[in-house]
């Protein structure tokens, strides 16, 4: 995915026994809840890095291991194997190899620490179309309907300049705010196809039709938010935004202007736990699960649990990896090193079953060679493990995630540190990288297993 790093924002678990982890998990915080029904999501905003981010994170879903007594609250639901028990507030996956998964969709934010409001504001907000004449650049402007007084405004040499490499313009804010969604649109695809141009690099994207829930309890006023909504513009089921400086003049302090990027910039994710009951089948999760010579590990652990009187629920990050389980609902560090290998998404996905991590999935060259000698393509359901790879005309890589269980993947959406590691729904995952390609493409997806495991 391109990178979207967010300008002025530049692990693994040491403790890996249950009990030790069990002792980190206790601490818990208050969480904001936001919607209703399927909708239904919680919001939490750590203040400090990833380590207490993901002892929050975890800290909502209850500690790493609760027993499963029952409640006036607790829910049930009918799958096609039988009534599946729910965990209050949670969510059910289908029934599957991978037992029975229970979910809570949640909203995670950058830390602060990663934000630089200053920065960002002192970037170089100009226009700059490279590769145009004033020529080309005036029957672009006729094309998108601009209002004759606004494109003399962008044409006059006082607000801009010819280069060798094309013509810089310095629209006014007035303007700014003027334009149209396709009119916003039309130009904002012009300037993207410029590398490193400001706007991409504070470039967001929301579902369209969760807009709402993006900023729900955000602390910003109902101006601001109508203002973002104003100057975005749709791109497939996507609503893109680029003009966080324009809005950022309008906000009167600096922690309003913190708290509208940290909004920006919220991701939704999934909490997630398997339920184990005295009846479940523990050689078949063992089987599922316990790829990479980790079952093992598993076996005593579940087996445990299912001795637990009315079952117990345990924490997904207890069936993954080492590398997966210490990053998930976390932001990488930023880093001063140039050379450093950025953990993008097949970062990743190649390193999933990897400890410690290795760095030759750098470049898309690296990542066909090891599909082509170490993976072979699934005619089968996927499982658990296997590499989803989204491709775009002509028989381009554009990203790559793990599948975990029935529609749910593990994923790292870009290098950025901006972005964090995640659990996303495939239709989800599939709607925010068709924003990414032509709107007369379509993505396309595969998966592949590892020969070896």
């Amino acid at each position: 995915m391109p990178d979207k790093e967010l300008v002025g924002m530049s692990p693994e678990e040491p403790e890996s026994r249950l009990d030790a982890r069990n002792e980190r998990l206790t601490e818990q915080k208050a969480v904001t809840q936001v919607g209703s029904g399927p909708d239904r999501h919680w919001i939490f905003r750590p203040k400090r890095a990833w380590p207490l981010y993901l002892v929050l994170a975890l800290g909502l879903f209850g500690a790493g291991v609760f027993h499963g007594r029952s409640s006036s609250a607790a829910a049930s639901r009918q799958t096609g194997q039988g009534k599946v028990l729910v965990a209050d507030q949670a969510l059910a996956l289908k029934a599957g190899p991978w037992g029975n998964l229970e979910y809570i969709p949640i909203d995670i934010e950058p830390p602060q620490e990663f934000l630089s409001i200053q920065r960002i504001e002192s970037l170089d907000w100009r226009w700059s179309f490279k590769g145009q004449s004033r020529e080309t650049l005036q029957a672009f402007f006729d094309t998108i309907h601009l209002p004759p007084q606004q494109e003399a405004e962008l044409l006059d040499p006082a607000h801009g300049a010819v280069t060798a490499d094309g013509v810089i313009v310095a629209p006014s804010q007035e303007l700014i705010l003027s334009l149209s969604p396709d009119q916003r649109k039309a130009i904002y695809t012009l300037l993207g196809q410029t590398p490193d141009n400001p706007f991409d690099k504070v470039k967001v994207w929301f579902r369209a039709d969760s807009f709402e829930e993006q900023f729900e309890h955000s602390g910003l006023s109902t101006q601001t938010i109508d203002l973002v909504k104003q100057m975005s513009f749709p791109r497939g089921k996507l609503l893109f935004f680029c003009d966080a400086k324009t809005v950022l003049n309008t906000l009167g302090t600096y922690d309003e202007k913190v708290r509208l990027m940290k909004t920006l910039l919220r991701k939704r994710t999934l909490l997630m736990k398997l339920r184990v009951t005295p009846d479940t089948r523990i050689e078949p999760l063992v089987n599922y699960w316990g790829k990479a010579a980790r079952g093992m590990d598993l076996r005593p652990l579940l087996e445990s649990l299912a001795n637990v009187p009315g079952g117990a629920r345990l924490d997904l990050v207890h069936l993954l990896p080492p590398i997966p389980s210490a990053n998930l609902y976390t932001f990488p560090f930023p880093s001063t090193d140039p050379g450093e290998i950025p953990k993008d998404c097949h970062w990743a996905s190649f390193n999933f079953f990897r400890n410690p991590p290795v760095t030759r999935y750098a470049d898309l060259q690296s990542v066909t060679e090891a599909l082509q000698t170490d993976y072979y393509p699934v005619l089968s359901d996927p499982r658990y493990g296997d590499i989803v790879v989204l491709v775009k005309a002509p028989n381009q890589i554009l990203h790559t995630a793990v599948f975990i269980a029935d529609n749910i993947v593990y994923t790292k959406n870009g290098p950025s540190f901006a972005e964090p590691f995640l659990l996303m729904r495939m239709p989800d995952l599939v709607d925010l990288f068709s924003g990414m390609i032509p709107e007369n493409e379509q993505l396309q997806v595969f998966y592949f297993r590892n020969k070896y495991y």
